[in-house]
C-alpha cells in the first residue's frame, strides 16, 4: 500500500503541467471559435455554438484538473500528519508504560488489575490501527469521488468533439480529417490572415494538442482513480482482517517499539516522495513558464 500512495505521488507530479497546457489550448479554440463565427461556413452557427459549449467545458476540466492534483498532494500531506499522530500516540504508551517501577508493575498488574483501566495490549493497538485507517480511507474516498466527477468532465469534452467533428464532415470540410484533427483542419480552412500564415502556426500546432492533452488528462485521472480504488479496498480488507477471530486467535505479540519503527519508516518512506514530487512538480511548471513565453514571443515577432 505504500508502493501505492508513492505511484500515486508520481503520477500526479508528472501531469502537473497538464492543466495549464489545457488551458493553453482553450485559449486556441476561443481564436478559433472568432474565425470561424466570421467565417462563410454555412454551419458556422451550429460550430459556434458547440465552441461555446466546448471551450466552457475545458475551462472547467482544467480548473477541476489543477485542483484534482492540488487535492492529491493535501491527501498525502493528510496521510502523513494522521501517520505521525497514530505514532505519537503508541509512543505515549510505550513511555507510560516505561516509566513504571517493578514495584508500582506488580501491584498494578497483580494486585489491582481487577479495578485499574486497561493496559496497552493489542487489542489497543488494533484499534488505533482501526482509527487511522479509517481517517486515510476518508480522504481516498474524496479523492475517489473527485477523481469520477472530472472523469465526467473530460469525457464530455470528447462528446462535443464528436459533435463538431460530425458537423464538420457532414457539410463535407473536412472528410478525410480524423476527429482528433477537427480542430486543426477548421483552422486551415478558415486561415486567418494569410500574410501571417507563420505568427499562425504556433496556434495551429496548440490546436492539434488539444486532444492530446485531453487523452493525457483522461490516462492520467483513470491511472490516478485504479490506484485510490486500489488503496481504499486494501484499507478495508485489512481493517476487516484485523478484527477477525483467526487473526486474534493466532497472531504473535509484537514488541509496541517494532510497530513504532514501522510507522516512522513508512512517515519517512511517505515524506521523502512528497518532497521529491514537490521538487518535480516545480520542474514541471517551470519548463511549462518557459514554453508558454518561448511560443508568446514567437508570434509576437511574427505579427
Amino acid at each position: 500500500m505504500q508502493a501505492q500512495f508513492e505511484e500515486v505521488m508520481e503520477e500526479s507530479a508528472g501531469s502537473v503541467s497538464l492543466p495549464m497546457d489545457m488551458k493553453r489550448g482553450e485559449s486556441s479554440i476561443r481564436d478559433l471559435r472568432q474565425l470561424v463565427r466570421y467565417s462563410q461556413l454555412s454551419s458556422k452557427n451550429e460550430l459556434v455554438l458547440e465552441f461555446d459549449g466546448f471551450i466552457e467545458t475545458a475551462r472547467i476540466a482544467s480548473y477541476d484538473l489543477q485542483k484534482f492534483n492540488s487535492h492529491v498532494g493535501r491527501a498525502v500531506d493528510q496521510v502523513i500528519a494522521t501517520t505521525r499522530w497514530t505514532s505519537r500516540v503508541l509512543d505515549g504508551i510505550q513511555e507510560r508504560d516505561a516509566t513504571r517501577g517493578s514495584i508500582n508493575s506488580f501491584i498494578n498488574d497483580k494486585l489491582l488489575a481487577p479495578f485499574q483501566p486497561v493496559k496497552f495490549s493489542e487489542s489497543i493497538l488494533l484499534d488505533q490501527y482501526i482509527q487511522h485507517t479509517r481517517l486515510v480511507e476518508e480522504e481516498i474516498h474524496k479523492l475517489i469521488n473527485q477523481a469520477q466527477a472530472l472523469l465526467t468532465v473530460l469525457n464530455n469534452l470528447e462528446d462535443r468533439l464528436d459533435v463538431i467533428h460530425d458537423i464538420s464532415t457532414r457539410d463535407g470540410m473536412h472528410t478525410q480529417a480524423l476527429k482528433d484533427e477537427v480542430l486543426s483542419s477548421l483552422w486551415a480552412m478558415v486561415g486567418g490572415n494569410r500574410g501571417k500564415l507563420k505568427s499562425m502556426n504556433r496556434k495551429l500546432d496548440l490546436l492539434q494538442q488539444v486532444a492530446i492533452y485531453r487523452k493525457n488528462a483522461v490516462a492520467h485521472v483513470s491511472g490516478t482513480l485504479l490506484r485510490l480504488q486500489a488503496i481504499g479496498a486494501g484499507l478495508e480488507d485489512l481493517r476487516e482482517r484485523v478484527g477477525s477471530p483467526e487473526l486474534l486467535r493466532d497472531r504473535v505479540d509484537i514488541p509496541l517499539s517494532v510497530h513504532i519503527e514501522n510507522i516512522q519508516l513508512g512517515i519517512d518512506r511517505l515524506e521523502e516522495g512528497r518532497r521529491a514530487t514537490r521538487k518535480l512538480e516545480d520542474e514541471q511548471i517551470r519548463k511549462t513558464l518557459e514554453r508558454g513565453q518561448l511560443e508568446g514571443s514567437l508570434i509576437d515577432g511574427y505579427a
